[in-house]
């Protein structure tokens, strides 16, 4: 146990003083963001949790846009993470409100979006990949650009083809042209593996999935999929391209919006889930 002493308001705490809040400036999350050995999700935008190879540690953030955590779990932590989170400790705000207090202490649990849980996947995968090989595959994010990225995904409503094309572009924002293309092309010719001159983003995933990871059930087709519907929603191009992926998720009427994104995030979140599960 470490003697690291953190700066906190023991009236605000709750029961035998565990559940007391701490408050922190968000650069705290930074390091953790960027970490290639360990992974952050958010549930929601005020609801997030680390984890690491052997433990993990919930988190808030207030509408202060202050990280909360439980003195509890800071107390649990090792002496390295402790004195790291002591150096972004600020003083007590006196406001936990935040989707991370109501599941932690009034037990109002949600599911996330489909979306969000897609964007979780890949943290996670992003992180494994690092671990092995040193990279990441995907560029990793500002807490700012996270934490943006799980607002839009949380809020959208497909109503209509315009929400549908709206959310398309930026999924593949996040995701498809997030791709960390020069460290791939260094890690492929670190291991003398061919690629095509110019190649990039998902082309380069292709080769590291086959020829690195010995991939032999296509996992990187979705994020193909996904680049294909994007092409459609963003230029005028016919429906050719959207009706190609449809086909490939058994959706026949192109007009069905809700369903043609719910079934590629399904196929996108399964594809992470396996890479994470047999290679990671």
């Amino acid at each position: 146990m470490s003697s690291v002493t953190f700066v906190f308001d023991p009236k605000e705490g709750l029961g035998d003083g565990f559940l007391t809040p701490v408050y922190f400036d968000n650069e705290v999350l930074v390091k953790h963001l960027y970490s290639k050995t360990n992974a952050v999700e958010f549930a929601s935008e005020t609801y997030g949790t680390i984890y690491w190879p052997d433990h993990y540690m919930s988190f808030g953030i207030n509408a202060q846009g202050a990280v909360i955590a439980w003195l509890g779990d800071l107390q649990d932590q090792p002496a390295a993470e402790q004195h790291h989170w002591r150096e972004h400790n600020i003083p007590a705000q006196h406001d936990m409100k935040s989707e991370f207090y109501d599941a932690q202490i009034d037990a109002q649990f949600t599911q996330s979006p489909i979306a969000i849980q897609t964007i979780n996947e890949l943290e996670k995968w992003n992180a494994a990949f690092a671990g092995k090989h040193g990279l990441r595959l995907y560029k990793p994010t500002s807490f700012k650009d996270r934490i943006e990225a799980v607002r839009r995904c949380r809020r959208i409503i497909i109503q209509s083809e315009d929400d549908f094309i709206r959310f398309i572009s930026e999924l593949n924002e996040i995701i498809n042209e997030n791709v960390n293309t020069d460290e791939i092309r260094k890690l492929l010719k670190g291991k003398n593996v061919a690629f095509k001159d110019g190649s990039k983003g998902n082309k380069l995933l292709e080769v590291v999935y086959r020829d690195v990871l010995g991939d032999t059930t296509n996992l990187i087709e979705p994020f193909f999929m996904l680049y294909d519907v994007r092409l459609w929603a963003d230029h005028d191009m016919g429906d050719k391209l959207l009706q190609g992926v449809c086909a490939k998720l058994g959706i026949t009427d192109l007009t069905d919006f809700e369903a043609i994104l719910t079934a590629l995030l399904e196929r996108l979140r399964g594809a992470l889930k396996k890479l994470s599960a047999t290679y990671g």
